[in-house]
C-alpha cells in the first residue's frame, strides 16, 4: 500500500510492506510537527515506520530525517549516497530559524545497491532501488515490482525532451525500460503512464 503524507513542498510516501513501511523522502527542517499531525491525520503511527529512505540528500528531502529517526524508524541509505548524507548540514548551518538536527551516521544502515532487492524483501516489498543521476549525483529511484516508480526530483517526465542527451535524459531511458505504470514524483502530482 502507497500512501502520500501532505505536509509541505516535498512529496513524502509511505510504502508499506507485508513485514514493515518505508518512509520515502522527507521536508524541510522545522517541519516535523507538520509531519506529525499529517500522520496523526492519516491515521499513522511514526512509530510503525521501520525505515527511512531519502531519495537524495538535498535540504527539502532530508531536513526532518534524524528527528524521525529519533522517534524510531532507522535512516537507510544505498552505499552509493554514504559520502552525501552532511551535503546539506552547511545549509541549515546558515538559516537560524532552521531547527535542524544532523544524521548520525552511526545509526544509518547502508546497504549495497546492487543488493536493494534483498534490502526491500526484509520489509516484504517486492522491488529494486536504482541509482538515477542527474539531479543530483546521489539520487536514487524506488521501482515496485507492480509499477510504481519513485524518482524524487528526477525531473519530471513531461520535460524529457528538454533533456535528451544529457545525463537526465540516459537516467529516464533506463527507468523507463522498467516499465513503469505510475510515477511518484518529489514535487509534481504523481502521473499515470499508458501503454
Amino acid at each position: 500500500m502507497i500512501r502520500e503524507i501532505k505536509y509541505g513542498a516535498t512529496n513524502t510516501y509511505l510504502i508499506k510492506g507485508t513485514k514493515g513501511t518505508l518512509l520515502f523522502d522527507t521536508g524541510w527542517a522545522g517541519t516535523l510537527q507538520a509531519f506529525c499531525q499529517a500522520m496523526g491525520e492519516a491515521q499513522e503511527k511514526v512509530q510503525d515506520i521501520t525505515y527511512i529512505l531519502i531519495s537524495h540528500y538535498h535540504p527539502d528531502h532530508m531536513g526532518i530525517a534524524q528527528e524521525i529517526a529519533d522517534m524510531g524508524p532507522v535512516i537507510c541509505a544505498a552505499d552509493i549516497q554514504k559520502e552525501y548524507l552532511h551535503s546539506s548540514d552547511s545549509i541549515f548551518a546558515k538559516d537560524r530559524k532552521a531547527d535542524f538536527t544532523p544524521i548520525k551516521d552511526e545509526d544509518v544502515r547502508f546497504f549495497n545497491i546492487e543488493e536493494s532487492r534483498a534490502f526491500l524483501k526484509e520489509l516484504g516489498i517486492d522491488g529494486a532501488i536504482y541509482p538515477t543521476p542527474g539531479h543530483s549525483d546521489d539520487s536514487i529511484s524506488l521501482m515496485l515490482d507492480t509499477g510504481e516508480l519513485f524518482v524524487g526530483d528526477l525531473n519530471p517526465l513531461y520535460e524529457l525532451e528538454l533533456h535528451r542527451g544529457t545525463q537526465i535524459g540516459t537516467t529516464w531511458n533506463e527507468l523507463l525500460s522498467l516499465h513503469p505504470r505510475k510515477i511518484y514524483y518529489g514535487h509534481a502530482p504523481a502521473a499515470d503512464l499508458i501503454g
